[in-house]
Parts: C-alpha cells; structure tokens; sequence
C-alpha cells in the first residue's frame, strides 16, 4: 500500500505476517494531494499541493519531477526577448520562468513573506 501525508512523505507499507511494515519512505516537496498507479504497477503519478507531480518508481520510491505549476491563480505573464522563454506570477506571489522549448518552469521563486503577486515583467536584457 502507498500512504501519502500532509508532511510530504510518500511511504509504501505491507501487510506481512498480519502486521504492518514500513518498506520505503520517499520525502516530496509538500503535502501528498493525490497518488494514481501506473497500469503495469511500476510507477506511480503523486501530486502536491504545491502543483508538482512526481513519477516514482514503486520498487524504492525513488522519484523525480514531472511537471510543475501554479497553485493558485495567475495574474499576468510576460515575455522577454526569446520568444520561449516567459514568467508568470500568481496571487500569492510565487513567480516562475518558463522555457517553452523545453516545456518546462525552469526557476521557480516565492516572496521572503506572504505578499500577493500582481504583476512581472522580464528585463530586456532577459
């Protein structure tokens, strides 16, 4: 069985000799939205509540990003002079980079303190 917690951790237990064991233990970024099993059951697809997703392979819970995202609501985006590179802000501030080429957030950054995010605009010296 996998167990994910409000603490981030993703643990995989078993029921053996009529008791539970703990066999691996995986730490995430955030809190464990959501765990799906992969078909073949060698993988598992795990959601934050930071707007991450993880693949984690179900033999030792070793796991790497899959995609990243906004967690609440975005409030602008700009562009710089690349046209596959731009940033986005959300209402709580956290801003991130995207690179579309890669189709990925390539830096992510949250304010010192809990302050809303309005606006970003990328310098044109990128």
């Amino acid at each position: 069985m996998y167990v994910g917690g409000g603490d981030g951790k993703l643990k995989k237990v078993n029921l053996a000799t009529g008791q539970w064991t703990l066999s691996h233990e995986a730490q995430l970024d955030s809190k464990v939205m959501s765990i799906n099993l992969s078909n073949d059951e060698k993988e598992l697809i795990v959601g934050t509540i930071s707007g991450k997703m993880y693949r984690v392979l179900t033999s030792d819970l070793s796991f790497m990003l899959h995609s990243d995202a906004h967690s609440s609501c975005i409030n602008d985006l700009s562009f710089g002079n690349d046209s596959n590179l731009f940033a986005s802000i959300d209402e709580s501030g956290c801003l991130k980079v995207w690179d579309l080429s890669e189709y990925k957030c390539i830096v992510t950054m949250m304010p010192a303190k809990l302050t809303g995010g309005v606006c970003c605009q990328i310098a044109k010296d990128d």
